[in-house]
């Protein structure tokens, strides 16, 4: 029995954070993405700020953090057995974070200091949400709260972040701007990802080492934070300073037990009959990408590695992480969250996949671009263009969705872990 759709309307966005933010979050990320496919077909000149480290900054702290947002505090109050949010509440910080970054666009071939007062006030809206998401915890009655700590926590995080990032652009130190927007992805976005997975995804869950399990129920969560942790700093550290041999082999190290502990936690599932549903096998090749991307990273970290060879696999590891894992896993759980509260009983159709499959190709793509750097020339121009109309292609369809208020019929979702 077909049901009336109803009209677009802008107030629809504040029924629920997760419609305001995530068309927010969309726009950014179209945004961002033609602004880069632009900035490689027309070459890069000199500018206020170096494009290749605003890309780098933007990708990982412009979208995701909003979309993190609208996440948390859609899916929080079930987590937490707290109030729900109104999402009226997070009209200036939502508003304050996306002037922010236009400001930033503009002011990186502008002028420095344009630039930086954008990173301010997108540093300020940020805040105002991760307050809201911090009432959010005081407020709930649920004593297991880590998941959502370690989000809001990687929140707080990237508003810091933020704001060094203006102090190193009024500084003009290139390098230290790129080796920020490094750190802040592994202490940001990355951290908030391998928490929201724990959680709701078993692919890095436990079940791996019995007894290792009932001694440390908790273990992966505790193990793969640690590669959040460690990667940020040592990406910090490489802007600055010179990283000690023996540091960066311990990193390297440490990546590739990581690397291992992860693909056997993911390749356990090939087969299992979770993987008939199309959405849980996106989500599955989603999460290989991240022990792909820590073997990588390692090999590009061996100090003891040729300097052009580690360089193109650090690259091509960044990318797999970024792209394969993050972008993709972001791709399908915020298409089943819009679902889920537009009472659609089937939230993966063809439309999805076919996104999903052209966003798997741009990171296919974009790897091969660092590690076969004589075709790079066309390879990241392509990445981009699809990257780009993934985006393009996404968010008019779902930003549709997220102003329109769901049909009467619509039922909330029927467990805890569905936001």
């Amino acid at each position: 029995m077909s049901m009336n759709v109803s009209p677009w309307r802008a107030r629809t966005l504040l029924d629920s954070p997760h419609r305001l933010c995530f068309f927010w979050a969309g726009a950014q990320w179209v945004a961002s993405g033609l602004w880069w496919w632009w900035m490689l077909t027309r070459g890069q000149q000199a500018a206020a700020v170096p494009a290749v480290a605003l890309h780098a900054l933007w990708f990982g702290l412009g979208a995701m953090p909003l979309f993190i947002v609208g996440f948390v505090l859609t899916a929080g109050p079930k987590w937490l057995r707290a109030p729900a949010v109104a999402a009226a509440d997070l009209r200036a910080g939502v508003a304050a974070f996306s002037v922010g970054w236009l400001l930033t666009a503009l002011g990186a071939g502008l002028d420095t200091r344009l630039a930086a007062a954008g990173q301010v006030a997108a540093a300020a809206g940020l805040g105002l949400l991760v307050r809201r998401a911090w009432q959010l915890l005081q407020a709930g009655t649920r004593s297991d709260a880590r998941h959502a700590r370690v989000i809001v926590a990687s929140l707080a995080i990237t508003v810091l972040g933020l704001l060094a990032s203006a102090a190193v652009m009024l500084a003009g130190h290139a390098a230290g701007l790129g080796a920020l927007a490094r750190a802040m992805l592994w202490w940001g976005p990355v951290a908030a990802f391998i928490a929201a997975s724990h959680r709701m995804l078993p692919f890095l869950g436990d079940g791996l080492w019995p007894a290792l399990d009932r001694r440390l129920p908790d273990w992966p969560l505790w193990a793969l934070l640690s590669v959040s942790a460690m990667q940020g700093g040592v990406a910090l550290a490489q802007g600055f300073a010179a990283v000690p041999r023996p540091v960066a082999a311990l990193a390297a190290a440490h990546l590739g037990l990581a690397a291992l502990a992860s693909a056997a936690l993911t390749l356990r599932w090939f087969g299992a009959p979770a993987l008939r549903s199309s959405l849980v096998r996106m989500l599955h090749l989603s999460a290989l990408w991240w022990p792909v991307a820590l073997a990588l990273l390692a090999a590009g970290q061996w100090p003891w590695s040729a300097a052009a060879p580690a360089q193109a696999w650090q690259m091509a590891g960044l990318h797999g992480l970024a792209i394969g894992y993050l972008a993709a896993t972001w791709l399908v759980m915020v298409t089943r969250v819009i679902a889920t509260h537009q009472g659609q009983a089937r939230a993966i159709g063809r439309f999805v996949v076919l996104l999903f499959v052209l966003m798997q190709g741009a990171a296919v793509l974009r790897v091969l671009a660092s590690l076969w750097p004589a075709a790079s020339g066309w390879l990241l121009p392509l990445a981009a263009l699809i990257w780009s109309g993934v985006g393009l292609s996404w968010w008019p369809y779902h930003a549709l969705r997220l102003g329109q208020a769901p049909p009467r019929r619509a039922r909330p979702a029927r467990n805890e872990d569905e936001a």
